[in-house]
């Protein structure tokens, strides 16, 4: 739990929770890639939040709620990184790592993206991402050489897409950007 909501429920269906929770992920991640380049420069603990709305859209709720959430995970990410920390990206983001559960439960979940409207930019980044996360992880785990490029859902892309968000072409290289730095986080964050 954060700031008085679940980390991991990344299931979003309006309202300021939902804004908070988006916007903490979204914080999150940026703020831990800025601490691990603060650390690797070495620079001085500098966890400046430049940008608090970045990342979000109408559909993703009150504006205000996004920002604050985007703060607190920001410098929750930021401290994980600079610190070297081993990243809770699982804990934040909540990736579909049960291997007993059918990725068909997880499309019925990724419906509420459809149902809210949101873009299908985010939507393809953000699913991508959580792909990315659980390969990245399993291959860790496994102890496989890092190379997300041989992965089926890599490959395919189109993972979540419904025709309503656009171009699909344009959904599976925004799919594969996602996939590329979750699977890089799943991977490295866990050193």
């Amino acid at each position: 739990m954060c700031a008085g909501y679940a980390v991991a429920d990344h299931k979003y269906h309006g309202g300021a929770v939902e804004a908070q929770q988006h916007g903490y992920e979204h914080g999150y991640r940026d703020g831990y890639h800025q601490g691990v380049k603060n650390r690797q420069d070495r620079d001085k603990y500098k966890p400046n939040v430049k940008d608090s709305d970045a990342g979000y859209e109408k559909y993703m709720g009150d504006k205000g709620q996004y920002k604050q959430g985007y703060e607190i995970g920001f410098h929750a990410g930021y401290d994980d990184g600079f610190y070297a920390r081993a990243a809770r990206f699982r804990e934040v983001f909540g990736p579909y790592d049960d291997p007993n559960r059918a990725r068909g439960e997880a499309d019925r979940s990724d419906d509420i993206y459809s149902q809210r409207g949101f873009a299908g930019s985010d939507v393809a980044f953000d699913i991508g991402y959580r792909d990315g996360l659980t390969a990245g992880d399993a291959d860790y785990v496994g102890h496989h050489d890092p190379r997300p490029e041989n992965q089926h859902d890599f490959r395919d892309a189109e993972h979540g897409y419904r025709s309503n968000y656009g171009d699909k072409e344009a959904y599976r290289q925004r799919y594969r950007d996602g996939f590329l730095q979750g699977y890089r986080d799943g991977y490295g964050g866990r050193r």
